[in-house]
């Protein structure tokens, strides 16, 4: 029975038979909960004050992957986790923390943690908040959070690592993103642009990793924005690329794989919408719809890999890495494009930053894409001065065309945006992986990767960018599309030589890992700031109250498939039991006489919505428990649940739980 059970597996899966060869890797991968406080903080990405958190379509996870070469014994860990953005703060953090307690080869080179980049995820974990325009708050609590779920699933995949066997595949994406500053793409050359068939890069490359034959997990990289759900949204939500995810672990589980883990890496998405409207509307009746639709297209295409033979990897792990001091970085003529030595800029914000993406729902009114030097308005310069400071004439010139609105690379006694940032070129056999904290626009990508396999040729076949990773510093355009000062060029920190500077220093890494003699210290290090932050308490989470015990609104007892069940529940606020509540909503089934969980909040057709009603200590504080159910529903019965933690007058915290009434659910028409 167990060799059919085996054999069915590796025909679902199509995976080669496993290869009498000794192993070249030791490989495995783990997930932890990194979720952040639901209700209060405001979200990272559209940098909108008035977005802040009321409760949870999914939870946040961080998904690691840990590769050992047998022969070198050099490691390799990959992780993606769900925020935004990940501060350098928490790879230092988490790389010291590995070498303390885990194995001292772990190290700023090889430990690469990349961000999904979902807008809909709490901020107040960067050290730079104070002065941030995408949150002025850090929360120690909700910062350790996410430094140690990090941490526990790379030492996780650490202490799991077997002999493992790792395979590269490519498929193609279909509309899961539009290129949403065309304009600015189309200033590329023309030549250069007719040795692409699309303005985006439409192709997915994934690392599958297998145990014994049998697939235990997978990282692939495409770059779309997780943006699907909008500025509107008020739920912590992990968007298309945690959707795609959850999709791949529960396509898994079904195959009997409990243990498999999806990671759906962030790559060059900087110009990449997932709104294929173009008018911050994707292809979904609402945006969690888009998202799902979305999620599943690129879920549909790691499938296509997943289930085909792949290429197998058969080399070892290098690495190199090196920090950057991008204010004033030189490039040499050879990569300048100038025929003379350029340099870097201090971070500025332009102008183009402040209006948005258009395609995206655009930002404030004063500003539109597209806004350069000969658009500058005094009255606008005026107030930036007084919300921060004027630019110096010298980062003027060196930012042009750019109108500097914020300069945020030149305030003392400290700069408000990290300068010098890290930067790093992996290899596993033949794939290579390009390591940086920027979001690259398709054009400057196919640029970078031109510029690696111009020195590495037959040594790298399969090449990736993991944008995002270690640290968050804005965008890279082409110099072409800095010069129309679209957003993604507004936003672009470094100035109109930022994408030649990183073609010189991956040119230089390449030739590292060529002639074997990588480099993986320097002498300057991003600053350390923890003794400057001021943590705040996370909102609402020394609410006294009574034990909520009280179901406000019951559900129907009877619904069709593909109806949205519904019960309204007393609760207190949710951050109260932060973040020791495993899921504050639960779907329970009936078996027999046991009631069993089937699903939670971390799962995309649930949602639960905090509220608070009321005035002069007669507030209603309630939770709304939301589960969508599909035609793939079984007929049964069962009950939504609402569990969470409370605070007494007497300082303690203890569990509750509200069990709303059952219901039945039966088939469509019964």
């Amino acid at each position: 029975m167990q060799f059919r059970i085996l054999s069915v597996l590796l025909f679902c899966f199509s995976f080669p038979l496993w290869s009498e060869e000794s192993p070249v890797y030791l490989a495995a991968m783990a997930k932890k909960d990194i979720t952040g406080p639901s209700v209060g903080v405001m979200f990272w990405g559209y940098a909108r004050e008035d977005q802040t958190g009321l409760g949870i379509h999914t939870r946040q996870f961080a998904r690691s992957l840990v590769i050992r070469d047998q022969n070198s014994k050099k490691l390799l860990a990959y992780v993606t986790a769900e925020v935004g953005g990940i501060p350098f703060e928490i790879q230092r953090d988490v790389v010291k923390r590995l070498q303390a307690e885990v194995d001292p080869g772990f190290g700023y080179g090889n430990v690469l943690i990349n961000a999904s980049h979902t807008h809909s995820g709490p901020a107040g974990h960067f050290h730079y908040s104070e002065v941030s325009f995408y949150s002025k708050e850090f929360y120690a609590e909700s910062y350790a959070v996410l430094r140690d779920g990090i941490f526990e699933s790379i030492k996780d995949a650490y202490l799991k690592m077997k002999p493992a066997e790792l395979t590269i595949g490519k498929a193609f994406v279909g509309e899961a993103g539009v290129n949403r500053s065309l304009s600015a793409y189309l200033a590329n050359p023309e030549p250069e642009r007719k040795q692409y068939s699309d303005n985006i890069d439409r192709e997915m490359v994934q690392l599958t990793v297998s145990v014994a034959g049998v697939p235990i997990g997978l990282v692939n990289w495409y770059g779309v924005h997780p943006t699907n759900i909008t500025f509107d949204n008020r739920l912590i939500s992990s968007d298309n690329k945690g959707i795609a995810s959850l999709l791949s672990e529960a396509e898994a589980k079904k195959q009997g794989l409990n243990g498999f883990v999806a990671i759906f890496a962030q790559a060059n998405e900087g110009d990449v919408s997932p709104n294929l409207n173009l008018d911050n509307t994707g292809p979904g009746k609402d945006i969690y719809d888009s998202s799902f639709i979305i999620g599943k297209r690129q879920f549909l295409a790691s499938q296509q890999i997943l289930k085909s033979s792949g290429k197998r990897l058969s080399g070892g792990i290098s690495f190199t890495q090196r920090f950057i001091d991008m204010s004033k970085h030189p490039v040499s003529p050879e990569f300048s494009g100038t025929g003379k030595i350029e340099t870097t800029c201090p971070s500025a914000y332009g102008y183009a930053f402040a209006a948005g993406s258009t395609e995206e729902g655009g930002g404030h009114f004063l500003f539109h894409e597209g806004m350069t030097n000969k658009n500058r308005r005094f009255y606008i310069d005026w107030i930036a001065k007084f919300m921060l400071q004027s630019p110096s004439e010298e980062l003027r010139e060196c930012q042009n065309p750019k109108a500097v609105l914020f300069p945020m690379g030149e305030t003392k006694p400290l700069p408000s945006l990290p300068q010098i940032l890290p930067y790093g070129l992996t290899l596993i056999g033949d794939l290579t992986i390009l390591v940086m904290p920027h979001e690259v626009t398709t054009m400057s990508s196919r640029r970078l990767k031109k510029e690696v396999q111009s020195v590495l040729k037959d040594k790298s076949s399969d090449i990736v960018l993991s944008g995002l990773t270690n640290d968050f510093s804005g965008y890279i355009t082409t110099p072409e599309e800095y010069s129309t000062q679209n957003y993604e060029g507004g936003h672009t920190l470094h100035g109109p030589h930022s994408l030649n500077a990183l073609r010189q220093e991956f040119h230089k890494m390449s030739l590292e890992l060529k002639n074997g003699n990588p480099i993986t210290s320097n002498e300057i290090k991003p600053l350390d700031l923890s003794d400057k932050v001021h943590p705040l308490k996370v909102p609402g989470s020394d609410s006294v109250s009574s034990k909520p015990q009280t179901v406000i609104q019951p559900g129907a007892e009877f619904y069709h498939k593909g109806e949205v069940v519904t019960c309204r529940v007393e609760a207190v606020n949710p951050n109260v039991g932060y973040p020791k509540v495993a899921s504050y909503l639960w779907v329970e089934a009936k078996e027999k006489a046991d009631w069993n969980p089937v699903r939670s909040d971390s799962d995309f057709d649930t949602k639960f919505f905090y509220q608070k009603r009321g005035l002069w200590g007669r507030a209603e504080e309630s939770l709304e428990l939301i589960w969508e159910t599909n035609s793939d529903t079984l007929p049964g019965e069962y009950r939504l649940v609402h569990e969470g933690i409370y605070l007494n007058k007497e300082g303690i915290r203890s569990p509750y739980r509200i069990e709303c009434p059952s219901f039945r659910i039966g088939h469509a028409g019964n």
